[in-house]
């Protein structure tokens, strides 16, 4: 951020160098700083309380051939239990999705609303195109909440989920999903539901996708 003395030494040494700033060049900078900061303040803070335990369930409306999470993981030593402190969780999980190591792999994010005896859509989405590239990543947002839990994941992380008996050692611990949302959440059911996608080299979509939810209420924090 910089005030208008700031801005005139910056112009006047980009000057020297090149000739071509503007005064409106720096002005644009400040304020797409202060619409940040304004975003950033205007976020609300809140906790997504899991409704089930056994935290996955089946997606509807989809399409003939969708597989739930088991057609991802197989969580036969995955274990999750309710606790006051969230859902603890434990074991280990074995990747069995039907994918090449040379795939793409595609994931998207919906939060929907349960109004009226069915699900709706929101304005709350996300597509991730190369989910193998971030799976790791600390600014992710499965990050805290999974991937920074995978005990063996410098041994497992160029396995991504693309190879099939994979398998994922998890720490013991209490799963508490957080969220910063810019948008007001009514009270009420939501479900996250997540989609998994296999892409070729070619950039054909293999069939077998993964479609799973997680459904719960958010809470403001405090």
């Amino acid at each position: 951020m910089c005030n208008k003395s700031g801005c005139i030494s910056k112009i006047e040494a980009y000057l020297k160098i090149s000739g071509k700033m503007e005064w409106r060049t720096c002005w644009m900078l400040h304020l797409m700083l202060i619409l940040k900061v304004v975003h950033l303040s205007m976020q609300i803070s809140y906790e997504f309380e899991i409704e089930d335990e056994s935290i996955y369930s089946e997606c509807s409306d989809v399409p003939p051939g969708t597989l739930d999470i088991s057609g991802l993981f197989d969580l036969t030593n995955y274990t999750t239990t309710a606790t006051p402190d969230g859902i603890a969780v434990s074991g280990n999980m074995t990747s069995v999705f039907k994918a090449e190591p040379t795939d793409r792999i595609e994931l998207t994010g919906n939060l929907l609303y349960f109004d009226r005896g069915a699900w709706q859509p929101t304005t709350l989405n996300m597509m991730v195109r190369d989910f193998c590239a971030v799976m790791y990543d600390k600014k992710q947002l499965w990050y805290s909440d999974w991937s920074s839990h995978v005990a063996n994941s410098d041994e497992i992380k160029d396995n991504c989920i693309k190879v099939p008996g994979t398998l994922f050692l998890i720490e013991t611990y209490n799963l508490k999903l957080v969220f910063g949302s810019g948008i007001p959440l009514g009270t009420g059911r939501y479900s996250i539901r997540v989609q998994v996608f296999a892409y070729d080299q070619k950039g054909k979509k293999r069939p077998n996708d993964v479609c799973y939810e997680v459904k719960g209420s958010f809470y403001k924090r405090t």
